[in-house]
């Protein structure tokens, strides 16, 4: 994958009743397609606009949004998950699917990293560095495994322990992902491999610390979520009782109570503001819920084709849209040289390019499941 892009910034009815598929929460489908759509003009922008535009004073307010990209996308891998066992504590977790899941996920992320252009020209130890290069794809790959590994630890202990061993693991993660940042973007000296998961300085652009910190956010967030969601649907709820109420206004308690602290931390904010110190995590975590609040006012009112499909389909749209613009840098565009109406164009074509053949793709896959599903009934 071009350096440049790296630097930017988820019933049937039987003999026996089976459980009735939960339908899709929309509005995390919607911030995981918005999120997945301006990682699209980011990553152009980082590529192809000149460097000269970037000193405007406009350009500053720009790049600390489009900074809310990277904490958005992990904060639903992880806010998906924890939503899942705050609505279903008990439910059966197959952890071979999953590993496997993540491996895979594990994977696509290496594949893009391929030091192709170093290795052709024999370069072994920039292959290796670059190669090992840790992106958001690795981070959230890691993270859900770790998550993964809590999840089964806690099983061990069953019943009310199970409980307190995953949430306080949770908590422990979150804090340890945060606060070590500072001491692990000073340590040096380790393997390559293992360096590009510490800190940033083999060009990763996504190490562990704090990055995972949102993913863990995002579980913790998902799992108070679920469980509001679950004493809300519980039969015994009143429709005016507590439960219910504090699910419908959550939208505005995640939107009123996070919007002054993301305020603030911008107003005093200062220009040595580190980004792997505790203060810049929970400024963007902050806006991180301030977003999420109100993609889910949202989307009770419209529901956008365009964030909602990108959203189901945002793995496929985020290695297609790299594969595109990697595509066209390669062919010799330069990069950092192109004036700024020329790189608006070029989100809109490499947007449209990507979504297209994110359909198209989608399309196939649909049309070959119709072809297995008939030739099974054959």
């Amino acid at each position: 994958m071009n350096r440049a892009i790296a630097e930017s910034g988820s019933p049937q009815q039987t003999g026996a009743a089976l459980p009735v598929r939960r339908p899709r929460v929309l509005w995390i489908d919607l911030f995981r397609g918005l999120a997945v759509l301006v990682m699209i003009e980011t990553h152009v922008v980082n590529t192809f606009l000149a460097s000269g535009v970037r000193t405007e004073g406009w350009f500053s307010i720009l790049n600390y949004i489009n900074g809310l990209v990277a904490p958005s996308f992990l904060f639903i891998s992880g806010f998906v998950q924890g939503m899942e066992r705050g609505l279903t504590p008990t439910k059966p977790v197959n952890f071979a699917r999953r590993a496997r899941q993540l491996l895979n996920l594990l994977l696509i992320a290496y594949a893009l990293h391929f030091p192709w252009t170093e290795l052709g020209q024999h370069r072994w130890d920039d292959a290796l560095r670059v190669g090992t290069q840790v992106d958001v794809l690795q981070c959230i790959a890691a993270s859900l495994g770790l998550l993964l590994g809590l999840t089964w630890l806690a099983r061990k202990f069953g019943g009310r322990r199970e409980q307190e061993v995953w949430w306080t693991g949770l908590v422990a993660l979150l804090g340890l992902s945060v606060f070590i940042a500072p001491y692990a973007a000073e340590c040096h000296g380790l393997p390559v491999p293992l360096q590009g998961w510490v800190n940033r300085s083999t060009g990763s652009w996504f190490p562990l610390f704090s990055w995972a910190g949102f993913v863990f956010f995002g579980a913790l967030a998902g799992a108070v979520y679920g469980l509001m969601r679950r004493a809300a649907e519980a039969p015994d709820s009143a429709p005016n009782g507590s439960p219910m109420f504090a699910f419908r206004r959550a939208s505005s308690v995640f939107l009123f109570t996070p919007l002054p602290l993301a305020a603030s931390a911008w107003a005093f904010r200062t220009t040595t503001y580190s980004v792997v110190s505790p203060a810049s995590f929970f400024e963007r975590a902050a806006w991180v819920l301030v977003l999420a609040a109100v993609c889910e006012w949202f989307v009770n009112r419209q529901r956008p084709a365009l964030p909602l499909f990108a959203g189901k389909h945002s793995l496929a749209l985020y290695v297609i849209h790299l594969v595109v613009i990697s595509t066209i840098a390669g062919l010799g565009l330069p990069m950092n040289a192109i004036p700024l109406p020329n790189v608006l164009g070029g989100i809109l074509v490499i947007g449209a390019a990507s979504v297209g053949l994110t359909w198209l793709l989608d399309q196939a896959r649909t049309f070959l499941g119709h072809l297995k599903s008939n030739r099974s009934h054959r």
